[in-house]
């Protein structure tokens, strides 16, 4: 099959956007998504297409172009990708320079995901530039804050009704992730009695009761996590990912904390999840009734995705896939994305995009730029059939 889209327009498109730094401002050396917005908000007004600024956070706006449609009041397709990237402690290649090899191009968000999101602009671009009026319209979001806080992706949930079902990008080689997990993360603490270390039975050993916690952890709750697995994205896990505890060698600890990381599967509520284990941890016999468990609220809570493969976005992606690279997977994934918060209001959503979830944060992260003009081209196949 004829590829109609110029890949050297997609290489260009992918080296602007990776040339641009956006290290997520809570990263070391983050900056604002704000010139990179500039960027898309300048693509569609050159293209004479709309596009509406939205301010979620200082100097960190998500821009929202629409390619009209033939009925502008039906809901559209969204086509989401997030504008902000990792850190670049720890590469081996410059970030910025966007440097091709080897049908190649290196750089800081070159897979995750600025490669998706130049495909995007790149099908857009194809369609605007060629007549092609969809049935219903089609928006892109170029989303802020995926990385950390995902409120890039929150904001668009306040005008959920324009949008019938979601294309959101990540690396997935070109295949269909329609399932994901979830994740809860909390701090755990254990509080006992400080006493001097020469007269041990006057305390209470805080870290002696964290023992206790983190046992039941990997002897009750982790079993029951793999006794039920779903089938797409596996089982369920719990892991503590951190620990602190003690002031002095010399002092019987009174407190002792721990981080964990609680990965949930579609089924599972997150909230629910942690309130659950709360209860669970916070009602152990440790031994001491001098001794408690504190299970604090969430510091990172997200949410699992799981959407039908029968959904309509599904279909059209799947087979528009499946005409370019052959068999196309739907597939599920451990990591989590922005297509889950989408989901909780109703909107059909899949994740898509060029790219190895292998090449994501890495110190020599590159896409092949290949798959960023076949991703523009399968996007055109779901644009142009989507709604009719």
């Amino acid at each position: 099959m004829t590829i109609r889209i110029d890949a050297a327009r997609t290489t260009e498109i992918l080296r602007d956007l990776v040339q641009i730094p956006s290290v997520n401002p809570n990263f070391e050396g983050g900056v604002p998504e704000l010139a990179v917005a500039d960027y898309v908000e300048r693509f569609f007004q050159r293209l004479g297409l709309s596009a509406e600024r939205r301010e979620v956070l200082p100097n960190r706006p998500n821009i929202v172009g629409m390619l009209p449609g033939v009925n502008n009041h039906a809901p559209g397709l969204l086509l989401e990708a997030h504008m902000d990237t990792v850190q670049t402690t720890g590469m081996t290649i410059e970030p910025f320079a966007a440097e091709v090899a080897d049908g190649r191009l290196y750089g800081r968000g070159a897979c995750d995901t600025k490669g998706s999101l130049a495909a995007m602009l790149a099908a857009i671009e194809w369609c605007a530039e060629n007549g092609q009026v969809p049935a219903v319209p089609v928006y892109l979001a170029a989303a802020v804050d995926e990385e950390v806080h995902y409120k890039g992706v929150l904001d668009l949930l306040n005008i959920h009704e324009k949008f019938g079902a979601a294309i959101v990008g990540e690396p997935t080689e070109l295949h269909a992730v329609i399932a994901h997990k979830g994740v809860v993360r909390c701090e755990i603490e254990t509080v006992g009695v400080s006493a001097h270390s020469s007269r041990p039975s006057e305390g209470v050993n805080a870290i002696d009761a964290m023992v206790k916690v983190i046992s039941h952890l990997r002897d009750v709750v982790t079993p029951r996590l793999l006794a039920q697995p779903h089938p797409q994205v596996g089982a369920g896990s719990l892991s503590v990912t951190e620990i602190v505890g003690g002031v002095a060698p010399n002092t019987i600890p009174d407190r002792s904390r721990i981080k964990i990381d609680r990965r949930t599967i579609p089924g599972e509520d997150s909230e629910q999840v942690w309130a659950n284990l709360r209860d669970e941890l916070t009602a152990l016999d440790l031994g001491d009734d001098r001794a408690r468990v504190n299970v604090y609220p969430p510091f990172v809570l997200d949410y699992t995705l799981d959407t039908s493969a029968d959904s309509d976005v599904v279909r059209l992606l799947t087979g528009a896939a499946s005409r370019r690279i052959g068999e196309v997977k739907t597939l599920g994934v451990p990591y989590c994305t922005d297509a889950s918060k989408l989901a909780l209001v109703g909107i059909p959503s899949v994740v898509f995009g060029p790219g190895s979830i292998d090449q994501a944060h890495t110190e020599d992260e590159w896409v092949e730029l290949e798959q960023v003009a076949l991703a523009a081209d399968i996007m055109i196949d779901v644009i142009m059939s989507y709604g009719s």
